[in-house]
């Protein structure tokens, strides 16, 4: 008996090791983009966004849009196609019939002007009464360093710090 135990702990021994330099890899591979798209969606959207309905999220590799989120898109009168930008986040108020973007920054992709225009083209293109942006970002000092450099954020559009996640910024002009 003191044999076969000895021997299923080393087994489990194996195992949490394995677990735990898994873990390691998973953690140096990730950017941590997809974190921050679901802190986006989990805290952001709650608190600034009430009302609006999650249609669409691009955090993985692959298909981009599941069947589940095509069917959320054509319920709200939308659909993403090859030749349009595609947001991290897509959102959509069934009252005003509005849309939200949310674009996730760790490397790039802020709201730019760019970015506005090709997705307020999209809102057009399927009668919505409009479209806003927030560009959020992991901590201050990204955010810093990232309109230090590119100074690329679009007036009248948002900005999220999620180590500072209380507040919101407006981007004027």
């Amino acid at each position: 008996m003191l044999a076969e135990w000895a021997r299923d702990d080393v087994a489990r021994e194996r195992r949490a090791f394995q677990a735990e330099i898994a873990e390691a890899a998973r953690a140096l591979i990730d950017s941590g983009h997809g974190h921050l798209i679901k802190a986006s969606v989990e805290n952001y959207a709650p608190r600034f966004l009430p009302g609006y309905q999650l249609l669409y999220v691009d955090d993985a590799d692959g298909d981009r849009i599941s069947d589940a989120e095509r069917a959320k898109m054509a319920a709200a009168g939308v659909d993403l196609t090859l030749g349009d930008a595609m947001p991290d986040a897509l959102f959509w108020h069934p009252q005003t019939d509005h849309l939200w973007v949310i674009e996730a920054v760790t490397s790039d992709g802020e709201v730019d002007a760019h970015k506005v225009a090709q997705l307020t083209g999209l809102a057009k293109r399927y009668g919505k009464s409009g479209v806003g942006f927030t560009t959020t970002y992991r901590t201050w000092k990204e955010a810093a360093a990232r309109q230090g450099k590119h100074k690329n954020v679009a007036y009248d559009t948002f900005i999220w710090i999620q180590e500072d996640p209380a507040k919101q910024f407006k981007v004027t002009g």
